[in-house]
């Protein structure tokens, strides 16, 4: 099949991206002008506004972060935030994602969880009407503010729900700041309630990070990066069914690796460990989910069936409710 024919007709699934970094830039310069804060996309924007600047490393990366959620603060912001995200998938061919919103940041900053997670709900159901893009939520936990912040974190997410969307609990964060474990009878708490549970690991952290993050109970694992040097935890992985959310163009954008090359996808591959491609922060670094694997496909001879059955492995692995699953596997087979 030609690249180009190829590109344009897969469908595709997001596992791994979070809401707060898919704010276009300008919807950040709107936010600012609403806010009266013209500091932050001065600090964040080219001169033109036209596109984020580069980071040096993931330090600057959190820091950067943080100032572009500082202006998400209202259920409407994080409304129009997500009508957003919704075009942009659309746009790429993405008929089902599950996007991560930061609970923990939201208690943090004093907003009420249930207002947000109400609007987000709101946006979701018109973004399936309008665009045909299925999007569901997973509640996230900040690892470096502490266990005692995550339970309240996931205490609010039970408290909204499958009933408003929400799907997941994952911990992301600085994965260097506290051992996985300390977060085992969060996830195991959470998976007893019926979400999925991810963690962050190997993104800044080393391949045992992605070990710690295995035998702590994640179904699946953000990132996972650094576990493609470890035949060992990739090992791991396969065995266990843990499924990586790899995230090449962020992973470079960062820093965690040095170039798209050094990225270790053909390991995940080779190792038998299911995983699909992801953006992470699609906004703050101008990453499209269908140009990641046009990238993959040049850079690291991702096949036509390697694609395929990546979308297959994200499937099996999403949380969605059964019948959401099954629509999506129809939409799946009609692609094939």
């Amino acid at each position: 099949m030609p690249e180009q024919v190829r590109d344009r007709k897969r469908t595709l699934l997001e596992l791994h991206v979070h809401l707060e970094g898919s704010l276009s830039p300008g919807f950040l310069r709107t936010l600012a002008e609403r806010y009266g804060q013209p500091g932050v996309p001065a600090a964040c924007l080219t001169p033109d506004g036209s596109r984020y600047l580069p980071v040096a490393g993931f330090a600057q990366f959190l820091e950067r972060y943080k100032a572009v959620v500082s202006l998400l603060r209202t259920p409407r912001d994080y409304h129009e935030a997500a009508l957003g995200l919704g075009a942009a998938l659309a746009g790429q061919g993405v008929i089902y994602a599950e996007v991560t919103v930061g609970y923990g940041v939201l208690h943090r900053q004093g907003v009420s969880v249930a207002p947000v997670q109400l609007a987000l709900y709101e946006a979701a159901a018109q973004v399936a009407q309008e665009r045909g893009v299925r999007m569901l939520w997973q509640a996230d936990a900040v690892r470096q503010w502490g266990v005692d912040a995550a339970w309240k974190a996931l205490e609010a997410a039970l408290r909204c729900g499958p009933g408003l969307g929400v799907v997941a609990f994952g911990v992301g964060g600085d994965e260097t700041a506290l051992p996985a474990g300390d977060f085992a009878p969060l996830l195991a708490a959470a998976a007893r309630e019926g979400f999925g549970t991810t963690l962050h690991a190997g993104e800044t952290g080393g391949a045992e990070s992605v070990r710690e993050a295995v035998l702590a109970g994640a179904q699946r694992i953000g990132h996972a990066t650094a576990a493609g040097a470890a035949p060992d935890v990739l090992e791991l992985m396969a065995g266990a069914g843990v499924f990586a959310e790899l995230c090449p163009g962020s992973n470079v954008a960062t820093g965690a690796v040095a170039c798209i090359q050094e990225h270790p996808l053909r390991a995940f591959l080779e190792a038998g460990v299911p995983c699909c491609l992801n953006t992470d922060d699609p906004g703050l670094f101008g990453l499209s989910l269908r140009g990641e694997y046009a990238r993959a496909r040049e850079v690291h001879g991702l096949s036509e069936v390697e694609e395929r059955r990546m979308q297959q492995e994200a499937l099996a692995a999403c949380f969605a409710p059964i019948e959401i699953r099954a629509d999506i596997g129809t939409k799946l087979v009609g692609d094939s």
